[in-house]
């Protein structure tokens, strides 16, 4: 999210010890440094639309918030240069970016060490470490980079989210301080140069911005979508949209339109504000985004910076902009962004609970802490006389960001420490588990594929374990058993593909399904396996794609893996004497290792209530069991049974996990259910029936 109240002057300071700063707006006619109401206000609806948002209150694009908030900073820093250049021919950098650090970092450099002091009290020490490298990048302003490099979704519906993951809107906006000033540099001098009026090449920048990035963030949102979300080129024509929209005469233009002013005001105004609450109101997470679809907040707030730049009498806009509550909002914006987040993600993970009214309640706590932070800590510093010099400033900033690098690397420090000690090496061990098994032979099927062999595999019997990476946890177990049963156990899994044959969201470093799906089924058909197991996660409800590679409602997907799995079991009943089903294990809800680890486990409870467990995996698992019921597929349920009583499903105690992660069992549980995979598979055997095919 953007910084929030970076460029706005503080109604309640001295406005003459901030002559020409970054912290003031240009009042409505462009002449003077009056405060704008307007912009503050604005300023307070994006953050409650992110908090709202973050609150899981439904407000499906709360998040756009962000873009309003790059808007408002493309207006007032680009006022503030254009200012500058008027005045002086040119920008004096290194002021600009004093500014900058004074105004952005004391605030950042609390919230970010208090958080990190936080997480080693509530979170488990597994995620200490990462979360110190989150905090540095943080306080560096390049979170925006190091999350898509970690493959971090902003949407991701992860257990324990990251509380620094906000912080990335703050890396680009740092990112566009840097360069912004340098671009109307070298716009200035190419004018000189030309002789071409410095307004006139700082508009064609502006717009030439516009459509380069525009056009970037279209591409890549579609290409990278996870870059595309998180980085500046992509995000660059939301700031140039605004600073053209600074360059433009706008009093100028309604005498020309020939419209009353404050005609050409309330229209621009009331435009601006219902294509913000469309924005909030329609665009989905789902969406691609930014791209095309960010033309709804970014367009809305364009039009309400540009209906404040009309000289005339304020309009209804302006009226509940300027509300007493928007106005206070508006001026602990930036502390209050910086704080709701690491709040809510810290008070769910203590309680084990993220209800909506936790939520709502962590988010309000954070606003008194914003109020404090605005109180002691923002204006102190941002107004300090000593703070005037440069010199000072980046002393300072460096003394700042040095001893939070001390924080960071002492908790790293300790992190390495805490984890060669058990129980949490048990843990790290349990996570580190191996994506894969080693095979004691291979056998080549007609179309020259090799297929893994396990078990005994000498034998003439034959059980085909297939699926994805819940077939690949269970190897231990199927291997031990078919050994001691005397069968020949043949693997065939992949991460992320269901062995039904639908297409399915996978990482842009994974191909697609489709030929893992087909060939599985022409091994079927060569290898003729007197017994097929199938063990697919059914996880699957949300990311299941069209051919054009569009998400699929839910309805959608519940009736294509219907039909798939039909055509699935149809052709393996058909092949096959025996057909097995593994119940899927539940989606947990938290985390095990991090559960079972935290500092202080009393906090909640890491076990999961019965009915929430067979909910975990959507509808799919409902429709899998009527197809394996019209089909005649055995289902065999083990971990359920093992695990689950009537009323909870448990996740073992920290020395015997039975998970490794949210939805993947631990091989050392997996090896304790040796017998119960033998008596299964023992059973399917017996029951083969004779087939003339065979």
């Amino acid at each position: 999210m953007a910084q929030a109240t970076t460029t706005a002057v503080d109604r309640h300071s001295d406005p003459s010890r901030e002559t020409g700063g970054a912290d003031q707006a240009p009042a409505a006619s462009g002449t003077g440094h009056t405060f704008r109401t307007d912009i503050n206000g604005l300023r307070a609806v994006a953050v409650l639309a992110v908090v709202v948002y973050h609150a899981g209150i439904a407000i499906p694009g709360g998040f756009t918030g962000v873009d309003v908030f790059y808007v408002i900073s493309g207006y007032l820093i680009s006022s503030l240069l254009l200012r500058e250049v008027d005045r002086t021919g040119r920008v004096d950098l290194v002021e600009f970016w004093t500014r900058r650090m004074r105004r952005l970092v004391p605030a950042l450099a609390l919230v970010v060490t208090v958080t990190l002091g936080a997480c080693m009290l509530i979170l488990s020490p597994l995620v200490w470490g990462r979360l110190a490298w989150h905090a540095a990048s943080a306080m560096l302003f390049v979170s925006n980079l190091l999350f898509p490099y970690q493959g971090q979704n902003y949407f991701a519906d992860t257990v324990t989210p990251s509380p620094y993951l906000h912080t990335w809107s703050l890396g680009i906006e740092e990112q566009f301080y840097i360069f912004w000033p340098l671009l109307i540099l070298l716009a200035v001098a190419v004018a000189r140069r030309t002789r071409i009026p410095s307004r006139r090449a700082l508009q064609l920048l502006f717009a030439g911005t516009f459509v380069v990035s525009l056009a970037t963030s279209v591409w890549l949102t579609a290409a990278v979508p996870d870059w595309a979300f998180y980085i500046l080129p992509t995000r660059a024509w939301e700031f140039a949209g605004a600073a053209l929209v600074a360059t433009l005469p706008w009093s100028r233009l309604a005498e020309r339109s020939r419209l009353r002013p404050a005609l050409l005001r309330a229209l621009l105004g009331t435009a601006g504000f219902v294509l913000l609450v469309l924005s909030f109101a329609l665009v989905h997470e789902t969406d691609p985004f930014p791209g095309t679809v960010a033309l709804l907040p970014v367009g809305g707030a364009l039009l309400v910076l540009a209906a404040g730049s009309v000289a005339a009498p304020g309009t209804w806009v302006d009226r509940v902009l300027d509300l007493p509550v928007l106005q206070r909002l508006g001026d602990v914006s930036y502390s209050w962004y910086l704080w709701h987040w690491p709040f809510v993600v810290l008070t769910t993970a203590a309680v084990q609970d993220d209800a909506i009214w936790i939520k709502v309640l962590a988010s309000v706590a954070a606003l008194g802490a914003a109020f404090a932070t605005y109180r002691w800590v923002e204006n102190p510093i941002r107004f300090s006389g000593a703070m005037r010099s440069w010199r000072r400033t980046a002393a300072v900033t460096l003394v700042i960001t040095l001893a939070v690098g001390g924080v960071v690397a002492g908790t790293r420090v300790a992190t390495s420490a805490v984890l060669e000690r058990e129980p949490y090496a048990t843990a790290v061990a349990t996570r580190a588990q191996p994506a894969s098994y080693g095979c004691d032979g291979h056998t080549e099927t007609a179309t020259g594929t090799e297929v893994c062999l396990l078990g005994d595999v000498t034998s003439t019997t034959t059980v085909l374990l297939l699926g994805d990476s819940h077939a690949m946890h269970w190897i231990p177990a199927f291997d031990a058993a078919a050994a001691d049963a005397g069968l020949r156990l043949a693997v065939r899994w992949r991460h992320g593909c269901p062995a039904a044959e639908v297409k399915v969201e996978q990482p842009a470093d994974r191909g697609p399904c489709a030929g893992f799906q087909a060939e599985s089924l022409r091994i079927v058909d060569d290898l003729r396996p007197d017994v097929v197991v199938i063990s697919q996660a059914h996880i699957y409800g949300d990311r299941m794609l069209h051919a054009d590679g569009s998400l699929m409602s839910e309805d959608e997907a519940g009736s294509t893996w219907e039909q798939a799995n039909e055509a699935l079991f149809a052709h393996l009943t058909d092949v096959s004497s025996a057909v097995v089903a593994v119940k899927d294990n539940p989606r947990l809800d938290v985390d095990p290792l991090e559960c079972l680890t935290r500092p202080w486990p009393g906090l909640g409870d890491c076990s999961m209530p019965r009915a929430d467990a067979e909910r975990s995996n959507g509808d799919l698992p409902a429709i899998s069991a009527g197809v394996w019921e019209r089909y005649g597929v055995t289902e065999w349920d083990g971990l359920w049974s093992e695990t689950c009583d009537a009323q909870t499903c448990h996740v073992g105690d920290v020395s015997h996990p039975v998970y490794r992660d949210f939805h993947h069992l631990n091989a050392e549980y997996v090896l304790t259910q040796v017998r119960s995979v033998e008596k299964m598979l023992q059973t399917a055997v017996r029951g083969m029936q004779p087939d003339s095919n065979r």
